[in-house]
């Protein structure tokens, strides 16, 4: 950190040298523009902004804001900003049914370094700022500005570093007024608060456009100054939903439930007043974005509508909020009818006999003959050695074996080699590749899968819906010895339900579907807790697909996968703990076809780039991208951990 003295006294003279002046407050007093704020932040990781004073005088905007950091002292020298001006059109102003709208007036860059500032910017030395734009909003070319709307006013800082060097973080502020008062605005378009997307996102922030804050996210995104389909409320839902063709209903995107239903996002908060908009303004432009098989100027999928004057006749708003929230209250009634009760007992043969029982709501078993034509899947999948599975998704090179797969059940038939014994469903898979240590347990994921009409399960045939259920997960050891289970406590799996919804079907469509719930929990220090254990039985050490290509394994995959989504932002966000003495079970990782890497340098790279790690990996007896043999072989071997202790809090920690 620097001396926060000498920081003073630089910045003083580099906004001194730029010609820029104090508007007065020489004498220091209370209240003063010049009485300086204390001694000035002498390092920056966040900037406070606060608006005093907001107004439009004959068309020209001026704002006078404060900035502080993350210890609430002042900042003082920023260097670039950007100042934007937009207004709000009431709903129904552009017209009749049309929703609120924001428009994008002008906006003006004050770039000191490069000494641009086409307006008036003054830097008052006391985390003080005013500026006032030299454009005039009525030369606005995109809409007429109109002096009785409530008005926005945004300010984007650039990352510029200040003149001594210290480093800022690029951010948003904004602020609703009224322009012909400056007064706070009395009507607003704030329909999504930011914690809503924190709360699947972590702390949100779009590099691109320095921003954390959805408002200022949906006042750029305009009709007139984007391109079609990038307004908004249309590409905040295609990016999150889907439609699906085979049954015309809205599916969340990305292949799992990313979002279960509209109240994912639009959640009463103070921080958005506006929050029941989407069932109470129905649109052609913010419905189209989600059903995206209407034209409603063409009249197809839906009765023609030339535009948004009679939606609302239809689509009242208890009806609309009703209709959306019934497929997730549907689904949730039909889960909670059935589940199932599995064991699994390793033979001396070597291999194993799983006894599947089905369950009603009270958890009784029923004769599984009564539901089989109702049934659209039973399916199975058995690995050993829950830890570190060695059975491969595709046949594995160390011993050239597959996971065991099994459809008990199929399109409401019972499949050969299955059974129904005292009404249970019993199946034995073939010999297994039972060892020692941990690789004496198997373990077997079951996915069911039912036909359903409405709120009642029916005869599966073709066209009839279905419905994933709850998965079950069973283990056994080999004949004569105790099972072995995986950690379960280092992923918080109610972070999992808290984006994803309870009633998210993994893998649904090429699998039965797997929703994972208390059923699959298992008791730790007297909690019933569940994990994602079950997830290993597919994504196994060599990865799924075309080998580690795609970082396949478990240890990997999840932080791949939301990692290209951009949602994680720290590693709380899952983890309750790192489980790292899990890694004394575990060998070598598939990190790209027909290579792999030793455990704890896949797993940290599936985040981070090698080069990036700043030391040689090889050096800590890391294997990279190597032989399977020689990976394998060394994976107990890597001294990573002798100096980084990660912890959820900060996973940089480095022991000392």
């Amino acid at each position: 950190m620097m001396n926060a003295h000498k920081t003073k006294i630089a910045l003083l003279l580099a906004a001194g040298a730029l010609g820029l002046s104090a508007c007065g407050g020489s004498d220091g007093s209370d209240g003063n523009p010049g009485n300086p704020g204390g001694e000035p932040a002498g390092a920056i990781k966040e900037l406070h902004f606060s608006f005093d004073n907001t107004r439009i005088n004959d068309g020209v905007t001026a704002v006078e804001f404060s900035v502080t950091n993350e210890e609430d002292k002042p900042v003082v020298g920023l260097q670039k900003m950007r100042f934007y001006a937009e207004q709000l059109l009431p709903e129904g102003a552009s017209g009749a049914g049309n929703s609120s709208q924001w428009e994008y007036l002008l906006d003006e860059t004050c770039d000191l370094p490069a000494q641009k500032c086409p307006g008036t910017f003054v830097d008052h030395k006391n985390g003080r700022y005013s500026y006032t734009f030299k454009a005039n909003l009525a030369e606005s070319t995109r809409a007429t500005y109109k002096a009785e709307l409530a008005q926005r006013l945004v300010i984007r800082n650039y990352n510029t570093p200040l003149p001594d060097g210290t480093a800022v973080p690029g951010t948003t502020a904004l602020i609703d007024f009224m322009g012909d008062s400056g007064a706070d605005a009395y009507y607003t378009r704030k329909i999504v608060a930011t914690e809503s997307c924190n709360a699947c996102h972590g702390d949100v922030q779009e590099a691109g456009h320095m921003t954390g804050d959805v408002n200022f996210c949906a006042s750029c995104h305009t009709p007139g100054r984007v391109s079609d389909g990038k307004e908004f409320n249309v590409f905040i839902h295609d990016i999150h939903f889907e439609l699906d063709a085979a049954d015309n209903k809205i599916k969340p995107a990305f292949g799992v439930a990313a979002l279960e239903n509209c109240q994912s996002c639009h959640v009463e908060k103070e921080a958005a007043p506006d929050w029941a908009n989407w069932s109470r303004i129905p649109t052609a432009q913010s419905c189209g974005s989600c059903h995206t098989n209407i034209d409603f100027a063409a009249g197809k999928g839906h009765s023609q509508q030339v535009d948004n004057s009679n939606c609302v006749a239809c689509h009242n708003s208890d009806w609309t909020a009703e209709l959306h929230s019934a497929q997730g209250m549907a689904a949730k009634a039909l889960v909670a009818k059935l589940g199932m009760n599995g064991a699994l007992k390793g033979n001396d043969d070597n291999t194993a006999t799983l006894s599947l029982a089905i369950t009603d709501a009270a958890g009784t078993a029923v004769d599984a003959t009564s539901l089989i034509s109702k049934i659209q899947r039973i399916e199975t999948i058995t690995n050993v050695g829950p830890n570190f599975p060695i059975m491969g998704y595709n046949p594995s090179p160390g011993n050239g074996q597959k996971k065991v797969t099994k459809d008990l059940v199929k399109a409401g038939a019972l499949q050969s080699g299955v059974t129904v014994v005292d009404g249970k469903l019993v199946f034995t898979t073939p010999v297994l590749p039972f060892g020692s240590g941990d690789a004496n347990t198997a373990f077997t994921f079951i996915g069911l899968e039912m036909c359903v009409s409405g709120s009642e399960f029916v005869d599966c045939a073709t066209g009839v819906a279905t419905q994933t259920m709850k998965a079950e997960l069973v283990h056994a050891a080999k004949a004569g010895e105790t099972a072995n289970f995986r950690h379960i406590d280092s992923v918080n799996f109610a972070s999992c339900q808290g984006c994803h919804g309870e009633t998210f079907d993994i893998h649904k469509g090429y699998h039965a579907g797997f929703i994972m719930s208390d059923q699959l929990g298992r008791d730790v220090n007297g909690k019933l807790t569940v994990g994602v254990d079950a997830c290993v039985a597919c994504h196994t050490p060599d990865g799924t697909y075309a080998g580690g290509a795609n970082k396949g394994a478990f240890e990997m995959k999840l932080h791949v996968v939301h990692g290209k989504e951009a949602v994680i932002n720290n590693c709380s966000q899952c983890h309750n703990d790192f489980n790292l003495d899990a890694f004394k079970a575990k060998g070598a990782l598939a990190t790209s076809a027909g290579k792999y890497t030793t455990p704890i340098t896949a797993t940290c790279t599936s985040c981070h780039a090698p080069e990036s790690i700043g030391h040689g990996l090889t050096n800590m007896g890391a294997i990279v991208d190597g032989d399977y043999v020689e990976a394998n072989q060394a994976a107990q071997q890597e001294t990573c951990l002798f100096c980084h202790k990660p912890t959820v809090a900060d996973h940089k920690v480095v022991k000392m």
